[in-house]
């Protein structure tokens, strides 16, 4: 059990007055002194009492789903004793060195290499850490810090204090959500209550450029490291700010937190992961995103940000036993990633559309999307506790990302379900209320009662819905969800429509336009036209295309077609000279295609009060 702050700062007074001389992990480091994106770690330690104890850096943090042994990082690894005492030291595995003598030990160095953009160290080539889980340091510039990759702790003290010092480049500040820091001009101090709370904090640390957003109670920091300067702390504030005052009104006016941090990190070249992202902490959030112009991030951005923040919620105060007492080397995981992953990423976006952010449209197409890759790139068929208990095996994990999908879909439907058969009076935020009331930050639940508990605290149809849909495999009720706010679910529906290929697109993000990724699916105008793999797309029937403005773009087109209408899409074409792109005019006379289109929506003509009354209370209408 975890003491609180209180009452550990009691323990420690007594301790100190009855004698125990040094308590504390005393670690220092020179932010100053870089040698091939590799830092030198000192540590004076706490009084060990043992012979023998094991100094044990992480192989799992929270948030990552997935073993990434950070002790891999670690080199030259050395320990010292009082008075010339003999310290052996014996690695045992990737993160763990045992040290006899340990009642002697007066200090421990290590070397540690950074994350970002070694494969090339022993060890470190089969598993590539997810950025925002790892480390930069790059001298003179910026130094991103998780702090698990950093320290570790002796096995059977974790619970005790830790306190870190940096020696920094002039200028250099220390972004985080912690807030026991004494800042100087070449050196600052940090302390953390214990090793769950320093893994829990990351720190990005760089000349600053920052902005600060109250936000209720919450001071929220934003820090922004941006090479380029493409993006700033102030233009990403000014982004997050009306989400942020969304989720305040979401959550009912307060925040449980009273200083949180938005640590964001823009990349100038690719990832060596290949991804992007967040991991998110319980007062903080730490973003590894490709620095493009800001006009194609803002979305993203609010995306990404109201997703992270929300796990304020969950797991920081609404978490099973797995998480509340996490074991770093031994990781045991809960049933629950529909709840901490997919729960928060639906209230993310439907914070938004209550708030007037975005249209209930782009809500029901968000949530549709996510069906549709939940069907065709996940099991939908295997049950999602199950999954989540077993995360951690290679066969399991490539379902991880489903909880993005399917996850934010079973919180969908319990909200509208919960509104459904409470009138309007109740749903998700309700809920997560009143389990954080029975539970909260300093106490876990039990993975096997979660479901009794809300069928408790709400109606029998719900704990039914989470034993076949959740813990079942049963796939989810989606034309009975969605009939309960008078919108009819068709799984197929052909028609003929006008089309313009149906090229598969993506963005060139260097030069932020839209290209064809695939002609694997083309229809008959998109053959027609001709449309060839890497085509970027310029213009269509005169219309400039912009990322911004597609959608008003492809509705005015569908708007001006019909009989005899001509369509003219311009694109620039690789040229057979490297480097060299010709602009191509590609024709054809528009005509109806069959379409086929999977899980249709549509609007039902009789609709009921009852269903009135749910939609109203779904999207925020009084």
């Amino acid at each position: 059990m975890r003491f609180t702050l209180f009452a550990s700062f009691i323990l420690s007074l007594f301790f100190s007055e009855a004698g125990f001389a040094n308590g504390d992990y005393r670690y220092s480091v020179d932010l100053t002194n870089v040698k091939n994106d590799r830092l030198t770690v000192n540590l004076v330690p706490p009084d060990i009492e043992t012979d023998e104890v094991d100094f044990i850096f992480p192989a799992m943090v929270p948030g990552t789903y997935e073993v990434y042994n950070f002790g891999r990082f670690v080199s030259n690894f050395k320990a010292t004793g009082k008075d010339g005492a003999k310290i052996e030291v014996k690695k045992m595995d990737q993160n763990t060195y045992r040290l006899s003598h340990a009642s002697k030990l007066a200090s421990i160095t290590y070397d540690v290499d950074d994350t970002f953009d070694k494969c090339g160290l022993p060890g470190t080539s089969n598993k590539i850490i997810f950025e925002p889980a790892g480390t930069n340091f790059e001298a003179g510039k910026n130094f991103a810090l998780n702090t698990f990759g950093l320290f570790g702790y002796f096995g059977g003290l974790s619970s005790r204090k830790f306190i870190l010092e940096f020696q920094k480049p002039d200028g250099f500040y220390p972004s985080t959500g912690l807030e026991d820091i004494q800042l100087g001009a070449n050196k600052d101090v940090i302390s953390v209550f214990d090793y769950h709370d320093l893994a829990d904090s990351p720190i990005l640390y760089f000349k600053p450029d920052t902005a600060t957003v109250n936000v209720a109670n919450t001071r929220v920091l934003v820090s922004c490291y941006s090479p380029n300067r493409k993006l700033t702390a102030g233009f990403i504030a000014a982004t997050l700010k009306e989400v942020l005052y969304a989720q305040r009104d979401y959550l009912g006016g307060a925040l449980p937190v009273d200083k949180y941090a938005f640590l964001f990190y823009f990349n100038s070249q690719p990832t060596l992961s290949g991804s992007n992202g967040a991991l998110e902490h319980s007062y903080s959030s730490f973003y590894v995103m490709p620095e493009v112009d800001s006009t194609f991030l803002k979305q993203q951005l609010r995306d990404v940000a109201a997703h992270e923040f929300f796990h304020i919620v969950t797991p920081l105060t609404i978490h099973a036993e797995e998480i509340g007492n996490f074991d770093f080397n031994k990781p045991r995981m809960s049933e629950h990633l529909w709840l901490y992953e997919g729960m928060t990423e639906y209230a993310a976006h439907h914070a938004q559309a209550k708030a007037g952010i975005i249209t209930i449209d782009d809500l029901v197409n968000v949530m549709m999307q996510k069906y549709n890759n939940s069907l065709t790139l996940f099991n939908d068929t295997m049950s999602f506790t199950y999954m989540s208990r077993h995360v951690l095996e290679p066969k399991i994990h490539t379902q991880y990302n489903n909880v993005y999908e399917k996850g934010a879909l079973i919180g969908m439907c319990l909200d509208i379900m919960l509104r459904d058969l409470s009138g309007g009076a109740y749903g998700t935020q309700n809920l997560m209320k009143d389990l954080a009331k029975k539970y909260g930050k300093n106490k876990s639940f039990n993975d096997e009662e979660l479901f009794n508990d809300i069928e408790k605290l709400t109606y029998p149809e719900i704990g039914t819905f989470l034993r076949k849909h959740v813990g079942g495999g049963e796939p989810l009720p989606m034309e009975d969800i969605f009939a309960r706010i008078g919108i009819s679910f068709v799984k197929e529906k052909v028609s003929y429509e006008y089309s313009l290929g149906s090229p598969e697109l993506g963005l060139n993000q260097s030069t932020g336009r839209l290209f064809v990724m695939s002609v694997k699916n083309l229809d008959e105008i998109g053959r027609e036209l001709g449309y060839k793999k890497n085509d970027e797309l310029l213009s269509v029937n005169g219309k400039q295309i912009k990322v911004e403005t597609l959608k008003e773009t492809i509705s005015e087109f569908y708007a001006s077609m019909g009989p005899g209408s001509k369509i003219q899409v311009e694109v620039r074409r690789k040229s057979w000279i490297p480097g060299l792109r010709k602009i191509k005019v590609l024709k054809a006379d528009a005509k109806k295609v069959k379409t086929t289109r999977q899980n249709k929506l549509s609007l039902m003509e009789n609709t009921s009060d009852r269903q009135k009354t749910t939609i109203k209370s779904w999207i925020g209408i009084k």
